[in-house]
């Protein structure tokens, strides 16, 4: 039998093909830590799609501008291309609770280097395919970590079915998870 592979990030953890093997031999508690541990991957996959969704929207726009012939610069316009618009928001998303702000060391994550990467500053002097080859990578990158993120959800959907299923049978206390009552 071969040993496991190394993972140096959670994210590649998380996504690994064997990342639910012998989920049933484990205790709930060791569960919940990888049920978490989804919830925050879920949580940074989420907040770098919202960056990448708002640089290729004023790369989009900037595409729009030189197509239409407006002479309006692009920072004019750039609190209505980056309004906050319905999208096609996942009822999944558990990132709900509040907006997820980025802390301590998470190393180099996917995406990173193209929001490093990607001259905003300088998109009205990109050349028109310099600014296709722009929104074309944003858009690639953003398809990639939405496919992490699925990866990721069906995880987590998987590990609360298990809890959940656990408790019903009577496997698993809830009293174990709550705090101790200090009423008496």
């Amino acid at each position: 039998m071969s040993e496991p592979k190394p993972y140096r990030r959670r994210i590649d953890r998380v996504v690994a093909d064997d990342y639910l093997d012998g989920m049933a031999d484990l205790a709930p508690a060791e569960l919940r830590v990888m049920r978490d541990e989804c919830r925050e991957e879920e949580a940074r996959l989420s907040y770098a799609r919202r960056l990448l969704h708002g640089q290729l929207d004023i790369a989009k726009a900037e595409l729009g501008r030189r197509d239409s012939g407006e002479v309006q610069s692009l920072m004019e316009d750039l609190g209505d291309i980056l309004a906050d618009r319905p999208r096609g928001t996942s009822s999944r998303s558990v990132g709900n609770a509040g907006i997820y702000t980025p802390s301590g060391p998470i190393g180099r994550r996917r995406g990173d280097a193209v929001l490093e990467e990607m001259p905003l500053g300088r998109l009205p002097d990109l050349s028109d395919a310099e600014l296709v080859s722009v929104v074309r990578r944003l858009a690639d990158e953003e398809a990639a970590i939405s496919s992490m993120r699925q990866k990721v959800l069906e995880n987590l959907d998987t590990l609360q079915a298990e809890l959940i299923g656990r408790y019903r049978e009577g496997a698993a206390s809830v009293d174990q998870v709550l705090p101790p009552s200090t009423t008496a």
